[in-house]
């Protein structure tokens, strides 16, 4: 049995510590029960396509956990796909470049018990880069060469919301062609759970016997919306996954001292996004 733990939507940044007691208490909860691998779904860092310092920070707070751990990279890590980029920061060289110093790889596969875990950049997709047929290249070499072994994909964005078939514009979900190249993909190749993050909500679905599972953040909340939507109150935490043999299962963890923080009214009064805070005075 292995145990892997999913964290999420950090936002960690030396400047704009608004989310720095939830990660306190994630670190907390990390010392007290460690897991054999943790997995970081994207978005480690607060604003990094405009302040590598973000990213470099969060890269120490990962390491500084003393744990076995992986990381794959959100919007708020190196941009967006460019005719995808609802925050104008379009995934480019530099950014990328900027990861790979930090962090490492942004796609990568590894073998654990049983399992193949295999991790992709969002941003990549539909982002017409040369890493984009680099990575699609990549994951069809790992699902080919995965044996008999049931694959776990880590993604930041989900693949789909509601409508798989829906080709509308977005930047919340991944991009309709990009998205059906990758769900065909999933589909032939052996995946059996997608691992994502990105929408500050814990959401599970399932789509052609895939568990699609939503990962919470640990940074910031949309009350309203959620609420509106699923009919719960969103709060922030991570998963907890057991994989025993070919089997996959997951509890929502909901640390006590991880404190709901909703940014929607700044955003709602400024006019801006979340980036757009000012730095955190002590």
């Amino acid at each position: 049995m292995l145990r892997l733990v999913q964290v999420s939507d950090t936002h960690l940044s030396p400047t704009h510590g608004y989310f720095a007691q939830n990660w306190a208490a994630f670190r907390a909860a990390m010392r007290e029960a460690p897991p054999d691998l943790l997995v970081h779904s994207g978005d480690i860092a607060f604003n990094a396509p405009v302040v590598p310092a973000d990213l470099a920070f969060g890269a120490a707070q990962l390491r500084g956990l003393g744990l076995d751990w992986l990381a794959i990279p959100g919007n708020h890590d190196t941009g967006e796909a460019p005719a995808f980029s609802r925050l104008n920061q379009p995934v480019n060289a530099a950014r990328i470049a900027a990861w790979r110093a930090h962090v490492g790889p942004n796609w990568w596969c590894r073998d654990v018990g049983e399992w193949r875990l295999v991790g992709l950049d969002t941003s990549l997709m539909a982002s017409g880069l040369p890493e984009e047929a680099e990575q699609e290249a990549f994951l069809r070499a790992a699902l080919a060469g995965r044996g008999e072994r049931p694959v776990m994909l880590f993604i930041h964005m989900p693949p789909f919301d509601d409508d798989v078939e829906n080709p509308a514009p977005t930047t919340a979900v991944v991009p309709f062609a990009a998205r059906m190249r990758l769900l065909a993909a999933c589909k032939a190749g052996g995946v059996q759970v997608i691992a994502c993050g990105h929408l500050h909500v814990y959401r599970q679905v399932e789509w052609q016997g895939i568990q699609v599972v939503w990962a919470p953040p640990t940074a910031m909340v949309d009350v309203r919306r959620w609420q509106e939507r699923l009919g719960y109150f969103p709060r922030p935490g991570y998963l907890e996954w057991i994989l025993e043999g070919r089997e996959a299962r997951h509890v929502l963890v909901q640390p006590p001292r991880m404190f709901v923080v909703d940014m929607t009214g700044w955003t709602a009064l400024s006019g801006g996004t979340v980036t757009t805070l000012p730095p955190l005075e002590s």
